[in-house]
């Protein structure tokens, strides 16, 4: 039975109405009617208020209504994937900073300007690839599994490997 359908089985059995429960759990009927259609899920906090009112462990409501774990699990990827968008963006971000300001920072030479454009290019690939995650996940209402893992290791690394080269480079100079 999905967690939407329990919250309703158990609201009817204790002969509350929506609103009624509302004031309980100190949320407007209108979360309440929304948990029971599964349009949204409750948040912890009223998990467990309600797993106290209904007298139902939190681990059956939770375990039942697996729903709200894949829930859970989609908003923990997206939050993953935006903090990889991070580290690209900042870095583009200093070695565009490094071309434009040749004149107050000195001249650079066509081999140091060739792999800052490069690793550019290459940053600016790996956002658009974690910008078409984000958006492929943010349209699903369920986790798939992919072995998309491994890639992210990858250009993580790869971003940072070329990023490390770069810098090491420049300090060389």
């Amino acid at each position: 039975m999905e967690l939407n359908q329990i919250l309703r089985k158990k609201r009817q059995e204790y002969h509350l109405t929506q609103e009624q429960l509302a004031e309980k759990l100190y949320v407007s009927s209108k979360t309440v009617s929304n948990w029971e259609t599964g349009k949204t899920f409750p948040d912890i906090n009223s998990l467990i208020r309600l797993s106290k009112l209904y007298h139902i462990s939190l681990d059956n409501l939770l375990v039942e209504g697996s729903d709200i774990v894949r829930d859970i699990d989609r908003k923990t990827r997206l939050m993953t994937l935006k903090r990889y968008m991070w580290l690209p963006s900042i870095l583009n971000l200093i070695l565009i900073l490094i071309v434009s300001q040749q004149k107050f920072l000195g001249r650079l030479s066509t081999v140091s300007t060739v792999l800052i454009l490069v690793s550019i290019a290459l940053n600016s690939g790996i956002l658009i690839y974690f910008n078409q995650e984000v958006k492929q996940e943010e349209q699903t209402t369920e986790v798939s599994i992919r072995p998309n893992k491994q890639v992210q290791g990858f250009l993580l690394f790869a971003v940072l490997f070329v990023g490390s080269m770069i810098v090491a480079y420049l300090l060389k100079k």
